[in-house]
């Protein structure tokens, strides 16, 4: 009969390298949590006043400029804002001046370019 003697130590080192490996590759491919962040932090990314938030999370939501929430509590305090839908606001608000432009009417247009143009001659003077 033959006898294989084992090191123990090194076989308990082994299995646990294998273990950390295995638990560290199987945490990488799991969802990473949406951070969620209170109205004045989400103002502070914005960079606008934290009423202007709060009206935002009033409005309906089919609303263009409506920003989903979280209610954890029962007060307005506890209201969250998840990342996610910061930038997914952020994106469907984005200013794009050309675009504007194009909707705004032809009458409309040529006002904002006179106003503009006399900014321009003022500010020159």
């Amino acid at each position: 009969m033959h006898v294989v003697e084992f090191n123990q130590s090194a076989l308990k080192s082994l299995f646990s390298e294998e273990f950390s490996r295995a638990s560290r590759e199987f945490l990488r491919e799991q969802p990473q949590p949406d951070p969620q962040y209170t109205i004045e932090e989400v103002a502070d990314i914005l960079s606008v006043d934290p009423s202007t938030v709060r009206n935002y999370l009033k409005l309906s939501t089919d609303h263009r400029r409506y920003l989903p929430f979280v209610q954890c509590t029962d007060t307005g305090r506890g209201n969250r804002i998840r990342l996610s839908d910061v930038q997914a606001w952020q994106q469907r608000n984005l200013h794009q001046p050309e675009e504007a432009e194009a909707q705004l009417p032809e009458s409309l247009l040529r006002i904002s370019h006179r106003r503009a143009a006399r900014r321009e001659k003022r500010n020159a003077a």
